[in-house]
């Protein structure tokens, strides 16, 4: 391979449609890539208190304040749905946002033709695209038992239909809902 590190990097990362930021442990934007830049706007040699870093201050559970990585699941930053991971150094912070409106796309699609009716489609979309239990029944304005109705409809359809459930959040993957 040719080039420096940082560019090879860089340039992964991009072909993967992925977006870098680097800050200094101050968080001044050091770098961006080209996508990150189009995302939040050129922010290179200003200090960035948004976005990412909101996720990174209102993170209370991280075992060192500004030491380690955590990546933070389906987060809305600027009208888009990303996996937030934070690389956290002594010295620096570097952020990876990874795009999920694709793959969201290409997980609700996988349901798409197994028979469910219009509300088990919603449910199964709401699924995928990182809701909760308490914020799916919020939208669409039914009780847990409800939606827990819906659920086991929509599993026992993937199922009969010889699907798997690869595209439903880790979380939701273990079981079936009790």
């Amino acid at each position: 391979m040719k080039g420096t590190v940082d560019t090879i990097l860089m340039q992964s990362l991009e072909q993967g449609g992925m977006m870098l930021c680097i800050k200094d442990i101050n968080k001044l934007v050091l770098r961006q890539s080209n996508d990150c830049k189009v995302l939040c706007g050129n922010r290179e040699g200003e200090l960035c208190f948004d976005g990412c870093m909101k996720i990174y201050d209102n993170d209370k559970e991280r075992q060192w304040s500004s030491w380690g990585n955590r990546t933070y699941s389906n987060c809305n930053l600027r009208d888009g749905y990303f996996d937030v991971t934070l690389l956290c150094s002594d010295d620096h912070l570097v952020t990876i946002l990874q795009p999920l409106e694709e793959k969201q796309a290409l997980a609700i699609e996988h349901y798409q033709h197994i028979g469910l009716s219009k509300r088990e489609f919603q449910v199964i979309s709401l699924v995928v695209n990182g809701l909760s239990n308490t914020e799916i029944c919020q939208q669409l304005f039914i009780t847990n038992a409800t939606l827990r109705t819906h659920l086991n409809k929509v599993y026992s359809k993937v199922n009969d239909a010889g699907l798997s459930i690869e595209h439903l959040p880790k979380g939701r993957r273990a079981a079936r809902v009790n």
